[in-house]
């Protein structure tokens, strides 16, 4: 069982503690992955950052008939309709708490994900929670990136004189390669640029020779690699 759990709210300072802690408190931890089909090799799994950490666990609201029982905070009790309120207030209002579970090292800014109540027995109530990680997000200006606006108003050039200073530019910052029996996109991009995930940019660069589908290249072809 573990030791007490508290629950503040992190902009008002209003805590609980749980009465009755639960047996466990689970976490969850995964990592997110993005999945591309390959020629010759078939699916392929790349980490793509992590899913947020998840904390969750079932237990009871003691009710009156259990507040002197040993097993219960009787400084801490409330009743079960109290924090049920509280609990329901906090995920509707998407209240930014601090949980702490003593005894072990969650101690992590959440928002409550999920509240179900189970069954009733006598006064007391069982439940299920989860809560899920809050993370901030940083949000700069360009200023404080120190990243100059480079955008300029083209009011001569037609579209067809600024296709072709694109295509003279990439041309001129581009290599070639001749496509070989057993290459795929994949393979090429991760030789030439170091990530086979950036196969999209050569078949970008390449459409009209490749065509519609990315994954049917020829010996033969002769492909423009971008920088």
């Amino acid at each position: 069982m573990a030791e007490m759990v508290y629950i503040t709210e992190l902009d008002t300072g209003t805590r609980i503690a749980l009465p009755l802690p639960p047996e466990a408190v689970k976490c969850k931890a995964e990592t997110r992955f993005v999945s591309y089909n390959i020629i010759n090799v078939g699916e392929v799994k790349l980490p793509d950052g992590e899913k947020l950490t998840k904390f969750s666990w079932n237990g009871r609201l003691p009710g009156a008939s259990m507040r002197n029982m040993r097993i219960v905070s009787a400084a801490d009790w409330r009743s079960p309709k109290e924090i049920q309120g509280i609990f329901s207030r906090w995920r509707a209002s998407g209240k930014k708490l601090r949980l702490l579970v003593t005894g072990t090292t969650i101690n992590h800014d959440v928002y409550l994900e999920n509240y179900t109540v189970d069954n009733k027995k006598l006064d007391s109530v069982e439940y299920s929670i989860s809560f899920a990680v809050a993370k901030d997000i940083i949000v700069y200006t360009t200023t404080e990136l120190n990243i100059e606006n480079t955008t300029k108003k083209d009011t001569t050039a037609t579209t067809n004189e600024r296709a072709a200073s694109s295509q003279a530019a990439l041309s001129a910052a581009s290599q070639t390669y001749t496509v070989k029996s057993g290459d795929c996109l994949w393979n090429i991009a991760k030789k030439f640029l170091g990530n086979g995930s950036r196969y999209q940019e050569i078949y970008e660069a390449n459409k009209s020779i490749i065509g519609k589908n990315p994954n049917l290249i020829y010996p033969g072809q002769t492909l423009t690699i971008p920088s």
